[in-house]
């Protein structure tokens, strides 16, 4: 495996966040083309991988978003990392349970910070109408079950300067708390670890009951007028909430709808 260069490796092993004894290592890379796929190919190649195996880099040249897109960031100024899980007896219908924690997670943890932060469906992270992280989630599957899944996350944490197309969508954390000294990334990505691993040790996965409500009442625009792109026509709608597999169900003219993520697209 071609490892990049390791430039510090930050031992979790003994240390406990908010009452959990994580036992897990963070390894913190100069540059890797993508920490999913970095992360795969650790598990492809050591075995026994332990769950929380985090993999942080300061450049991530080629990260992963949905539909296919990429995630561009900033050298040295945010937070690119994925995580290994491996959630107990998770069966494939119910892996959204899985992404609503995770999402929870991350927003708890900014919600330290700063106010306003939501969900956008299925796993953006939005501060008002602007995005500050997104998240996703590959999973290796076993027979009906998810046995073990990736989870890759990226936060603005210190970029000031987007790209014109992306001045008016997208934010930093540093920019919502006007702070003139940087943020330590390593520092904000042990937090979020924190954060995510706490929501994810006390939940049940098999369950999304109590999952879904925290995640229905954290979602963006909720019981809003908002416009949407519906085969390729421009629609007005409300968001209602998800249903039991993470479809978005919005009301369009008196009627209620479900959606997966590639049948309607948000207009902001």
């Amino acid at each position: 495996m071609n490892v990049p260069y390791i430039s510090n490796t930050i031992l979790l092993q003994n240390n406990t966040f908010s009452g959990l004894n994580l036992r897990q290592n963070l390894i913190v890379l100069d540059e890797v083309s993508s920490t999913n796929d970095y992360l795969k190919e650790l598990l492809s190649n050591i075995k026994p991988l332990a769950e929380g195996t985090a993999i942080m880099a300061k450049h991530q040249t080629n990260g992963k978003g949905q539909r296919g897109n990429t995630w561009l960031t900033t050298p040295n100024e945010n937070l690119s990392m994925s995580l290994l899980l491996y959630p107990s007896e998770l069966l494939i219908q119910h892996a959204f349970n899985l992404n609503m924690v995770i999402c929870l997670g991350v927003q708890q943890w900014l919600k330290r910070y700063i106010k306003d932060v939501y969900i956008k469906w299925p796993n953006d992270i939005f501060v008002g109408r602007k995005k500050i992280g997104g998240i996703l989630i590959e999973n290796q599957l076993k027979g009906k079950t998810v046995k073990s899944s990736i989870v890759g996350i990226g936060i603005n944490i210190n970029q000031q300067d987007f790209p014109a197309s992306l001045s008016k969508l997208a934010t930093s954390l540093k920019l919502n708390l006007g702070s003139t000294e940087p943020l330590s990334v390593e520092h904000c990505c042990l937090e979020m670890l924190s954060e995510i691993f706490t929501l994810y040790k006390q939940s049940n996965l098999t369950n999304s009951q109590n999952i879904r409500a925290a995640y229905t009442a954290s979602l963006f625009q909720l019981g809003k007028v908002e416009l949407f792109e519906i085969n390729g026509k421009q629609t007005e709608g409300i968001i209602q909430g998800i249903d039991s597999v993470g479809r978005l169900i919005v009301l369009i003219n008196e009627s209620t709808q479900s959606f997966d993520l590639k049948e309607i697209r948000f207009l902001i």
